[in-house]
């Protein structure tokens, strides 16, 4: 019972942080579809992942499955867009953001998840760090073409009536 409260606790607590974004529609708008491309490049290492019997999560396959749609769609995507709004586009800050948070997820955070049952990750710590960091950079590359491809304009105020 406990690690389907913690899931369903990440979820509600990550989607309720998106209150505290300054300018919500436009920051959610604008990062919204780098979150989308990364939350499929993930999709895709679960995937690999529970073919290779890497990742482990008590309960079967409905269990896995409610898991990575909570935890993609809830904590990542909603970090994805915090990440990408704190470092304003800033390489430097954006790596050093994801470093840390991923040092962080790579480390303590799955061992917690292990202790507690929620899931298990049979890869090294240092290993899924180094894929979840170079997941960020291909993340940054992504947002850097998107905004060349579909450059952001400024949204028009509709005169008053």
């Amino acid at each position: 019972m406990l690690p389907v409260a913690i899931r369903i606790l990440f979820f509600l607590a990550s989607w309720v942080s998106v209150i505290l974004l300054p300018n919500k529609k436009k920051v959610f708008v604008k990062y919204l579809p780098v979150s989308l491309f990364s939350a499929m490049t993930v999709m895709c290492e679960i995937f690999y992942f529970t073919t290779k019997k890497l990742w482990k999560v008590r309960g079967g396959q409905k269990n896995m499955t409610h898991t990575a749609f909570l935890l993609l769609f809830g904590p990542y995507l909603v970090m994805n867009i915090w990440v990408f709004y704190l470092s304003k586009g800033r390489f430097l800050l954006y790596a050093l953001i994801n470093f840390v948070g991923d040092l962080i997820y790579a480390f303590p955070v799955l061992a917690l998840f292990k202790k507690l049952d929620v899931f298990k990750i049979k890869v090294k710590s240092s290993y899924f760090f180094l894929l979840i960091f170079a997941d960020a950079l291909l993340n940054y590359c992504f947002q850097k073409v998107f905004e060349k491809i579909y450059p952001q304009q400024e949204t028009k105020c509709l005169p008053e009536e």
